[in-house]
């Protein structure tokens, strides 16, 4: 018998899979008859020309997009019964991570912490040291005070990605994060 694989072990449920899944914008279909299965500890990414459906199979699996064939599911369960969102971190395809609201880096990154807190819970040490960590891990420390607006687009997706990071999350899925980042970065 196979040695075990401690990445993959028997009978653990994939962190996201998708079952005969469709998708269709207007009444077109985008994504047709797709069999996707990503298991705990994969590292996946999606290559395509423009328009080929990547950023569509993204948004599918987060429930951004509803599937109009077909069935996703995140960590077994299915995604219209799925409400543990602290597990998923999402870092969305964008310009601008200041949507038009004036906010700090700080604020942006907390607002990844979100999830793990009840409504109207003030942030605790631990939602700190997590924001902290996640602006240093992108090489943002320094700038926390500074307005996101400020920011080249690099360094406001490196903010999007501290925010997704901040919530500690199992499940992992950016679309496109390196557009506009530096090498270096």
């Amino acid at each position: 018998s196979p040695a075990p694989d401690p990445l993959h072990p028997v009978g653990a449920v994939a962190a996201v899979s998708v079952a005969d899944g469709g998708v269709a914008i207007d009444g077109r279909p985008i994504l047709r008859h797709l069999d996707v299965s990503i298991e705990p500890g994969e590292f996946v990414a999606l290559l395509g020309a423009n328009g080929s459906g990547k950023s569509t199979l993204v948004r599918a699996m987060t429930g951004l997009r509803p599937v109009t064939s077909g069935e996703v599911r995140l960590f077994g369960i299915p995604l219209a019964q799925f409400r543990d969102w602290h597990r998923i971190g999402f870092v969305p395809q964008r310009t601008s991570a200041s949507g038009g609201v004036p906010a700090t880096v700080a604020e942006v990154v907390a607002s990844g912490r979100l999830s793990r807190r009840r409504p109207w819970q003030p942030a605790r040490a631990v939602d700190r040291e997590a924001v902290a960590a996640a602006i240093a891990a992108v090489g943002l420390k320094g700038r926390e005070r500074d307005g996101v607006s400020t920011l080249s687009g690099g360094q406001q997706q490196r903010a999007l990605i501290a925010r997704a990071l901040a919530s500690d999350p199992e499940l992992l899925f950016l679309d496109e994060p390196t557009a506009g980042v530096d090498l270096r970065s």
